[in-house]
């Protein structure tokens, strides 16, 4: 509705509703303060216009990044064509990954963008990912150990278990990198236990070397 020029000079101090304390809109009046607070510590600020009967135009400015480093999608595509995966000649191999976070799984889509002859498929859970295991029988599967539902232990236990996808290599990524964390996930039947954030030199050079060149299909 407009705020009325008297009020405005209040309006990102916290809890200063602007004139609105009796009405039926709901707030408690920090919203714009922390809205301005965390602009600032950006290097940044808020701004407004406001004409009362007509409305309000609110605005944020920050200032423009730096130049990107380059990103680790393209460091993992220049590591893979120094190892010939690059190469689109070639049998193509299918590789799952079973992530439930979507960060993560935007991370190593970039990650494999430059194995040409790799398609990634990926899954939100042990369970789906279970059942796309033995429905597409993958070269590789990379899986996350700590899954809603049904844990990455229970999953590689599960595949273990089946003939058709005991002889699947499975890599586990986690998060948690206590001591004898390693040993416990060999045991369990993963094939290599790698920690996040993922090193992507280490991620590759168990991508190559399971896979090896020339990538047998599957």
């Amino acid at each position: 509705a407009g705020i009325p020029l008297e009020q405005q000079a209040k309006l990102f101090q916290p809890f200063q509703r602007a004139g609105q304390e009796g009405s039926a809109v709901e707030g408690t009046g920090i919203g714009l303060a922390i809205s301005k607070r965390l602009a600032e510590m950006m290097k940044g600020s808020v701004g407004f216009t406001s004409v009362p009967g007509q409305g309000s135009d609110f605005w944020i400015e920050l200032p423009a990044a730096p130049a990107p480093m380059p990103s680790e999608g393209a460091r993992a595509a220049a590591l893979a064509a120094a190892h010939g995966l690059a190469d689109a000649e070639g049998p193509r191999v299918t590789v799952v990954y079973v992530e439930d976070n979507p960060s993560s799984v935007a991370l190593m889509e970039a990650l494999l963008s430059g194995f040409a002859r790799i398609e990634l498929l990926t899954a939100p859970s042990a369970e789906i990912g279970i059942e796309l295991i033995h429905a597409r029988r993958p070269a590789l599967v990379l899986m996350d150990i700590n899954l809603p539902g049904m844990s990455g232990f229970e999953a590689v236990a599960r595949l273990r278990a089946s003939e058709e996808t005991r002889d699947i290599p499975v890599i586990a990524l986690s998060a948690a990198a206590m001591s004898g964390d390693g040993e416990r996930a060999v045991r369990a039947g993963f094939s290599r236990y790698l920690t996040k954030p993922v090193e992507i030199d280490a991620l590759i050079q168990e991508v190559e070397r399971i896979l090896a060149t020339p990538l047998a299909p599957r």
